[in-house]
């Protein structure tokens, strides 16, 4: 099946919203967005992101622009704090504590210019 970039852009609400406080021009927030509008409507995420320019500028407490789950985490961690969530998450699925029904995605964000 063809991926067709208008109309996704067009019909699928952004999980990753306006109001962040990423420089303008900056290629970042396009992918995160790009990358979460990829997922099924859905689908819930947990999002682990190292610190870098994308963390401080779109989770600036109390406020965020990620819709989904967001886990920061230090430079080194971020796939291995998603794969901890998600080792979690099955455990609490073969225990019967979470619903059968519904997929949660792990997306980890490592690394930006800033962290080169």
């Amino acid at each position: 099946m063809a991926y067709n970039l208008k109309e996704v852009v067009a019909e699928k609400p952004s999980r990753f919203t306006a109001g962040h406080r990423m420089c303008a021009g900056c290629g970042a927030p396009v992918v995160g967005r790009m990358v979460l509008r990829a997922l099924k409507p859905e689908d819930h995420a947990v999002i682990s992101c190292a610190t870098g320019c994308m963390e401080v500028s779109t989770f600036i407490y109390p406020y965020t622009a990620w819709t989904d789950s967001f886990i920061h985490t230090a430079f080194e961690c971020a796939a291995a704090n998603a794969s901890g969530a998600e080792a979690a998450y099955k455990a609490l699925k073969r225990k019967g504590e979470l619903p059968e029904n519904g997929e949660t995605k792990f997306i980890a964000f490592g690394g930006d210019r800033r962290n080169l």
